[in-house]
């Protein structure tokens, strides 16, 4: 059942395929062929017209009566000898006459009963001239005229010019017939012409169609040739490939299969596959409706791409594999076969399995830290609270002067590390909430301009110390900002903090607020600070990320500060970007959504 099936769907394929490519073929030949019939049957027409309009009867009456012409004009010279000879020659000379008009006689009688009335200038001649006046001389060289001998001057007078007068008389008409002989002639020379032409149209036609025909026999041949090989190259790789690839009718019967598909499903050879496997859809498939699905989806044109699923091979065993097919049609949209490949995934799916696994085990891990330290910020903070508040006590010296001037010295020291370490915790703190999904903003509308003032202000000793100016460049009419008031104000005391920290002396830090065409809120923070090399600027950006440099290490720092920057800004939903240049300074660009901003008229 299975070879008859093939067999029928690749004849119909290759029957298809075989009749466009000779159709051209066919017609060129067709053409061809009955171009030489036609030129043949016009050949014969035109020759046989030719042959049949040649004047080959006109031309021999014609001789004919240029001989019997000559016969009379000798008769006269013979007779105009005899007229100007003695007695006895004048008499040998008329009996030689009249035997030549004996015989002239018989000639023109046997014209006349040839000619009829074909030749009417021939009969013309005859009747009309030659016989009356061949009828008179034999009668006067015969008997004479009105009593006078045949040898007589006067009578052979006679007959000199009546044989001149019918001679000048047939001489005309004979003319007349040698004119329309011409006449003809010219007419036949006039179609052998055209006919010559014709011909050579002809055989020029029959030159060109051959040419056509020749180079379109070399172009197939160069086409057979070259689709040869490209079948042959295409059947290497098909028969090379790693990839299974397989061609089956619409009842899951394998049409052909190449021997990568064999390998994948557990088989020999494609033709044990092909044998051993009736119906890939109940014998491979392992869910029988995702086979009806598939057949489903290819039969209405679908496409089914990198469909993986596990499939069963011929020792029961299960192996993962990717499956790619598509529908064959014919000219009447009839699904022929269908046809597709199927790729190894043991190796992929066992990568990804381990992969999410790894994932999976790395974000249980995380969410362990983040949970712990966020469970742990109470117990972190109350023991540093105690060193700090102890050690202002002591600085102060509020229960009495300390024994030893070092130790208020060194009663700072440990209140400025305690204040160091609690910055440092509530950093960590706040990542470790965010990412554990702990850190819940507390939205509401604020107003931006106070709360960069506010940061100024906190920051202002340090910023005096530093000998850097701070600056805000803010909208004539500044909108409402919906957000949390404690994390905006996070986000820009880090920001501006850090461009004081690296901003030297009579430099500047501006804080600026932009509205773009959206209304949105942009907050860039700039300074003319030392700036950050390109390369160095993914290494800022990562958790605990410094540049290490002279400058930067005699300045303190967590690391943190842009983490949790960027970390705020998604949870508000915006964007952080950082750009800078050595020498030149740094802008922080906080980028807000439009919904985040309100104007005044609307809050009101």
């Amino acid at each position: 059942m299975v070879a008859p099936l093939k067999s029928s769907i690749a004849g119909k394929i290759n029957f298809k395929g075989l009749l466009r490519r000779q159709n051209s073929y066919v017609i060129a030949i067709l053409a061809l062929t009955l171009f030489v019939i036609g030129t043949i049957r016009y050949v014969q027409e035109t020759l046989s017209n030719i042959e049949e309009s040649i004047p080959l009867k006109v031309i021999e009456d014609s001789q004919a009566m240029a001989s019997i012409l000559l016969d009379i004009e000798e008769i006269i010279q013979i007779v105009a000898v005899a007229k100007i000879a003695n007695s006895g020659e004048r008499a040998k000379s008329i009996e030689t006459v009249q035997k030549m008009l004996q015989e002239v006689s018989i000639v023109l009688e046997q014209k006349r009963v040839k000619y009829r009335f074909d030749n009417l200038i021939g009969t013309a001649a005859i009747y009309g001239v030659l016989r009356p006046a061949l009828f008179d001389l034999e009668g006067w060289l015969k008997n004479g005229i009105g009593g006078l001998p045949p040898t007589s001057d006067i009578v052979l007078t006679a007959a000199l010019e009546r044989a001149r007068t019918a001679l000048s008389k047939a001489d005309n008409l004979h003319a007349q017939s040698n004119n329309a002989a011409v006449e003809l002639l010219k007419i036949q020379a006039e179609k052998v012409s055209v006919f010559r032409d014709a011909v050579l149209l002809v055989l020029i036609g029959l030159a060109g169609l051959a040419a056509v025909l020749i180079y379109y026999i070399y172009n197939r041949r160069a086409s057979e040739v070259a689709l040869e090989q490209s079948e042959l190259k295409h059947r290497r790789i098909y028969e090379n490939a790693t990839e299974g690839i397989f061609q089956a009718d619409t009842s899951g019967t394998f049409i052909n299969v190449n021997p990568a598909m064999a390998v994948i499903l557990g088989y020999g050879s494609s033709a044990e596959l092909i044998n051993e496997v009736s119906s890939f859809i109940k014998e491979v498939y392992i869910d029988p409706k995702i086979a009806e699905k598939h057949l489903m989806l290819v039969s209405k044109g679908q496409f089914l791409i990198d469909e993986i699923y596990q499939w069963r091979c011929k020792d029961g065993t299960l192996t993962w594999a990717a499956l790619n097919a598509h529908g064959v049609f014919d000219d009447e949209g009839k699904m022929l076969y269908l046809e597709g490949t199927l790729s190894d995934m043991n190796d992929r799916v066992r990568a990804e399995v381990n992969l999410r696994k790894a994932k999976e085990m790395a974000e249980l891990a995380n969410r362990a830290k983040s949970e712990f330290l966020a469970n742990m910020s109470h117990e972190l903070r109350t023991p540093l609270n105690a060193i700090i508040g102890f050690s202002e006590l002591l600085t102060s010296e509020a229960f009495g002067e300390l024994g030893h001037p070092n130790y208020k010295e060194y009663s700072a020291d440990i209140h400025g590390a305690g204040r160091h370490l609690l910055g440092l915790i509530n950093d960590v703190l706040d990542v470790a909430k965010v990412e554990a999904g702990q850190l819940q903003l507390s939205e509401r509308k604020i107003d931006l301009a106070a709360v960069i003032q506010s940061c100024f202000r906190m920051l202002s000793v340090r910023a005096a110390e530093a000998g850097v100016s701070l600056l805000t460049e803010l909208p004539k009419e500044m909108p409402t900002f919906i957000g949390d008031e404690t994390r905006i104000k996070q986000i820009l005391a880090n920001l501006v903090s850090n461009a004081v920290k690296f901003t030297n002396q009579d430099g500047t830090v501006t804080v600026a607020v932009e509205i773009r065409p959206d209304n949105g809120i942009d907050i860039r923070v700039e300074d003319t600070g030392i700036g950050i090399d390109e390369k160095d600027l993914p290494r800022v950006l990562d958790r605990f990320g410094q540049v290490q440099t002279s400058y930067a290490r005699n300045n303190e720092g967590t690391g943190l500060g842009l983490t949790l920057v960027q970390m705020l800004c998604e949870v508000h939903g915006g964007r952080f970007t950082l750009e800078s240049e050595v020498g030149v300074g740094t802008v922080c660009t906080v980028t807000f959504p439009p919904e985040r901003t309100v104007f005044l008229a609307e809050a009101g």
